[in-house]
C-alpha cells in the first residue's frame, strides 16, 4: 500500500551506481531494468516491506533522481544519504544564484525546484522572476517546467505573465498548458 512518498535528488557523478549499491546492500528485488536508449531512464526496486524505490535520469533536466513510493519511505531514504552525493537546497539555490553558463543555469534551475521545501522561499522566487526575464527562451522554458515541481502561488504568477507576455511561442503555450494543469488540480 502506497502512504507516502520522498524524492532525493543526486548529483549526476556515479549516481546509479550509487543507487544500485544500496539496492544490492538491502538486498532489493530489481522490478525494472533500465534501458539506456529509451527516452527516460528508469530503474525500479522492490523493497522487502513493498515499497518501490524509482531511480531516474531526468533527460531534459540531466537530474537524476530517487522517488520513494509506500510505507517506511522515510527509513528507506535515510538508507541513501549516506551511501550516495545527493544534491542540498541550499547548493542549488547558491548554483542557481550564481550560474552564468546557459547549460548550468539549466540544471541548477531544475535542482533548485526538486529540492526546494514545500513551502516558498523568497530567494529562489526573486531567482525564478529575474531568470523569467531572460532573453533564453529555454532558460524561461525552465522556469515554466519548474514551477510545475514547486507551484507555489509567487512563481505560478510569474508562469501566468509568462503566458500573457512571453514573446515566444512555445514558452507562452507551455505556460499556458501548466497553468491549467494546476487549475484542475484544485
Amino acid at each position: 500500500m502506497i502512504d507516502s512518498r520522498v524524492q532525493l535528488v543526486l548529483k549526476p557523478e556515479n549516481a546509479e551506481g550509487q543507487v544500485v549499491k544500496v539496492a544490492m546492500e538491502q538486498d532489493w528485488e530489481l522490478r525494472v531494468m533500465g534501458n539506456r536508449k529509451a527516452d527516460v531512464f528508469i530503474n525500479v526496486f522492490l523493497t522487502d516491506d513493498e515499497a518501490e524505490v524509482r531511480y531516474t535520469e531526468d533527460p531534459l533536466t540531466g537530474i537524476p533522481f530517487v522517488t520513494i513510493r509506500g510505507a517506511g519511505c522515510a527509513e528507506i531514504a535515510e538508507l541513501f544519504r549516506p551511501a550516495c552525493v545527493l544534491r542540498e537546497f541550499p547548493e542549488a539555490l547558491a548554483l542557481l544564484q550564481r550560474e552564468t553558463d546557459r547549460d548550468q543555469q539549466l540544471l541548477a534551475i531544475g535542482a533548485a525546484a526538486n529540492t526546494a521545501p514545500e513551502q516558498p522561499v523568497a530567494e529562489l522566487v526573486e531567482a525564478f522572476r529575474a531568470l523569467a526575464a531572460n532573453p533564453d527562451p529555454g532558460i524561461r522554458q525552465a522556469v515554466v517546467i519548474a514551477t510545475g515541481c514547486r507551484p507555489w502561488p509567487e512563481l505560478v504568477e510569474i508562469v501566468r505573465g509568462l503566458s500573457e507576455r512571453d514573446e515566444v511561442e512555445h514558452v507562452r503555450a507551455n505556460a499556458r498548458l501548466l497553468l491549467e494543469g494546476l487549475a484542475g488540480q484544485r
